[in-house]
């Protein structure tokens, strides 16, 4: 018998999908805010929660990390804002005060080309920032 290829599998790319998938359920609960579930693979399990904390890892196992701060705090867990390009994702900075999740003012942006591995945990809600602050 002839062996069969795994041709869907050539072109994947399971993070980014999982990264795409989650982003596109975030904004449909916040946009129709109806019952939706999120995980990594599927849904949040209150209306409420609008965040799937999720955790990345590169090349040998390293947590990816930013700086919560300027004085050097740093954080390994990220809300997804936005895709770009299918490769570039922005991530707001979560700190961690006990078992809370709290979202920050910060982002940043992760190749997605550059990550091996991805951590998602339970869902949460967030306060999002929506509105822009006035310039002084």
């Amino acid at each position: 018998m002839p062996v069969e290829t795994m041709n869907d599998c050539l072109d994947c790319n399971y993070i980014k999908e999982t990264v795409c998938k989650i982003d596109k359920l975030q904004k449909e609960v916040i946009t129709v805010g109806e019952n939706r579930c999120i995980s990594c693979e599927t849904s949040l399990f209150n209306p409420a929660n609008n965040t799937i904390p999720v955790a990345f890892y590169g090349e040998c196992g390293n947590l990816f990390t930013g700086l919560t701060d300027l004085t050097g705090t740093t954080t390994s867990f990220f809300r997804i804002e936005s895709i770009r390009c299918g490769r570039f994702v922005t991530l707001r900075l979560l700190t961690q005060d006990g078992d809370t999740l709290t979202a920050t003012l910060r982002t940043m942006v992760l190749d997605l080309d550059s990550v091996k591995g991805i951590q998602c945990f339970e869902p949460i809600t967030v306060e999002l920032c929506t509105a822009s602050t006035p310039a002084a």
